[in-house]
């Protein structure tokens, strides 16, 4: 028998299927490596993101902020240090708290809340900030947890209780008050506008400003009201017609006002009595 011929058989058969495993091995370990590689620069992607976003990112774990990004930081005004392993319930007003940690533990167990409900937060300076979050239960470290994601709505919220403010006010005034859009339709009236005519609201803001006049009016009054200019106010006196069919003679004072960077006609009506033959001047 020849030495090659000894080298043949079990031995020779077991080498060559460990010089496959051995190969498959190298490509499977090349493959993890790719892997690894992709999901380090999808790691670094998503960290990019989060961390030059506008938006406040937060992951919380038993109540406790477990990771945050930049912006949360900012908006709170603390440093990323200062919110870690802190409690999310101790940053929000006192007189949230158990509510907050009520809504924590519905969504951390799982349960459908509303999105979007405003919640108020206090800044390292003890500043109120109003965030709208919206928060999803989810896997970290094998245990449920809380990602949020929340929007910083302080000044939205400032300017819409001024807003209601001066609608609170405006409704107090025995005068009524119309804002119409440039082709007149009514897109605000107070309550006085609304009790003297006997219409809603809902059913005044379906309708244009002419709408309520009498027909022979109208053409007079939609000149007269396209003359209106925002440097000073214009009279005019016409007719309301009422929900019942009633008239009301009014002076209508009004003007050119801006609101959020468009033109609005800004229309205040004082009743004139007794109501005599119209004198449309």
């Amino acid at each position: 028998m020849q030495p090659q011929d000894h080298m043949g058989g079990p031995f020779t058969w077991q080498l060559e299927d460990l010089g496959k495993r051995i190969k498959l091995l190298e490509e499977t370990l090349a493959q993890l490596k790719t892997l690894d590689l992709t999901l380090r620069e999808i790691q670094f992607i998503v960290y990019s993101y989060v961390e030059k976003i506008r938006e406040g990112v937060v992951l919380i774990q038993d109540e406790i902020v477990v990771w945050a990004n930049k912006a949360a930081c900012d908006i709170l005004g603390y440093e990323y240090s200062e919110v870690i392993n802190k409690s999310a319930i101790e940053l929000a007003h006192p007189r949230y708290r158990e509510q907050l940690s009520a809504r924590f533990a519905m969504v951390q167990a799982g349960d459908e809340i509303p999105a979007g409900v405003l919640w108020p937060f206090l800044s390292k300076t003890r500043e109120i900030k109003y965030v709208r979050p919206f928060s999803y239960r989810v896997m970290y470290m094998g245990s449920p947890a809380i990602m949020s994601f929340f929007y910083d709505v302080t000044e939205d919220k400032k300017i819409q209780d001024e807003l209601t403010l001066r609608a609170e006010i405006l409704d107090l005034v025995a005068d009524s008050i119309f804002l119409l859009d440039m082709k007149g339709n009514i897109v605000y009236v107070n309550n006085t506008a609304c009790d003297g005519r006997g219409y809603s609201k809902d059913e005044l803001l379906k309708m244009n400003i002419l709408d309520i006049t009498p027909p022979e009016l109208k053409r007079k009054a939609d000149i007269r009201i396209k003359q209106w200019s925002e440097h000073e106010d214009r009279l005019l006196r016409t007719t309301h017609i009422c929900k019942d069919g009633s008239q009301i003679r009014v002076e209508f004072r009004g003007k050119i006002i801006d609101r959020g960077g468009k033109p609005y006609l800004l229309g205040i009506a004082r009743e004139i009595k007794p109501y005599n033959k119209l004198d449309n001047s």
